[in-house]
C-alpha cells in the first residue's frame, strides 16, 4: 500500500480540477496555453501578478499569436507577441486591461 501525505493529496486534487477543465481543448490550444504557462511562471517568479483584465488581453492575443515575453513593468505587464501578421508586437497592459499608445510598438511582417 502506498502512503501519501496530505499536502500531496491536496495538490493532486487542485491540479486534477484544473486539468479536467483543459482536457477537451484541441492539441494546438493546449500547446499555446502551455507556452503561456511557462511565461506566467517566470512572470510570477519576478513578483508579477496579472489582473483578470490583463489575462483577457493576453488570451485574446494568444488566439492568433505566440507570447514570447511577459514581464512585470512599472505600469503593469509588458508583453511581446509574434505572429498574426506581425514580426513582433510589444506593449504594456495596465491592470485595468488598457494598452497605452505610448507603450505600443509593432513591426508588421
Amino acid at each position: 500500500m502506498v502512503h501519501v501525505d496530505f499536502a500531496t493529496v491536496q495538490w493532486a486534487r487542485k491540479m486534477t480540477a484544473i486539468g479536467q477543465n483543459l482536457a477537451d481543448l484541441p492539441a494546438a490550444d493546449l500547446q499555446k496555453f502551455s507556452q503561456f504557462l511557462g511565461r506566467l511562471a517566470e512572470f510570477k517568479q519576478n513578483d508579477g501578478d496579472l489582473s483578470p483584465q490583463q489575462w483577457q488581453v493576453i488570451m485574446q492575443n494568444l488566439h492568433s499569436k505566440e507570447l514570447v515575453r511577459l514581464e512585470p513593468d512599472k505600469g503593469g505587464a509588458l508583453v511581446e507577441f509574434t505572429g498574426g501578421g506581425f514580426e513582433f508586437e510589444r506593449f504594456l497592459i495596465r491592470a485595468d486591461g488598457k494598452v497605452p499608445n505610448f507603450r505600443y510598438e509593432a513591426k508588421q511582417e
